[in-house]
């Protein structure tokens, strides 16, 4: 598949849009089931799939940012808030930090408490998400990365970015569906066209088919 043109803004609002919309339907999902329960052992194993995928792509984004993507904006955008976003994802981070137990306990039959853990940790995440990727989306908009890094410089970045973020999440048979089927149709082609054919046609279909399959309810079509 010949990739389709993106910019790294778009590839910046794209991982935004996948957290943004699994925060949405982690924590929607969340209160129902703290309600009424899981409907079925299948929808209990893919909502715990679906969160954990949820906190290692968030964590493996704000490290691609702090460690590749900050670092390059600073030498053209200097007065950019980095400080503050920063200690953002700090916050976000000891946030993270909380969850693998609470997601592990998802799965037993006595999962109540951690249900309620996470719904919890989703609110104050949510709290944090919603108003720190409002500033970077104001600060590394397109129209401001155009006009201090030219394409072949922003490519660079975002496939530095994108490498790191492949290397810190995982495992691949859950994340890489996840992030597609956050996206809708589009957005998901533009994603889809950057992969080797093998993951689009093979792995994902094929392979990995069962791994990731009690995920779907959670998931666009």
């Amino acid at each position: 598949m010949t990739p389709i043109p993106s910019s790294l803004a778009k590839d910046l609002i794209r991982i935004h849009k996948v957290v943004t919309r699994s925060i949405n339907v982690s924590l929607g999902k969340g209160k129902e089931y703290v309600q009424v329960g899981f409907p079925t052992s299948g929808m209990q194993q893919g909502y715990s799939s679906y969160i954990h995928c949820l906190t290692s792509i968030l964590d493996s984004h704000h490290t691609s940012e702090d460690e590749i993507a900050f670092p390059a904006f600073r030498k053209v955008l200097p007065l950019a808030p980095y400080a503050q976003l920063t200690a953002e994802h700090h916050q976000v981070e000891k946030l993270l930090a909380k969850a693998p137990p609470w997601i592990e306990k998802l799965t037993s039959d006595k999962y109540e408490d951690a249900l309620r853990s996470l719904v919890n940790f989703l609110e104050d995440l949510s709290r944090l998400w919603f108003p720190h990727i409002q500033v970077e989306e104001e600060y590394f908009s397109e129209a401001v990365l155009n006009a201090v890094l030219n394409p072949e410089e922003q490519g660079r970045i975002s496939a530095a970015t994108g490498q790191h973020s492949q290397e810190h999440s995982g495992p691949p048979y859950w994340v890489v569906p996840f992030v597609l089927y956050n996206l809708e149709h589009d957005e998901r082609a533009v994603m889809a066209s950057s992969f080797p054919p093998e993951i689009m046609d093979v792995l994902i279909p094929k392979v990995w088919k069962d791994q990731w399959a009690p995920m779907k309810p959670y998931l666009l079509d």
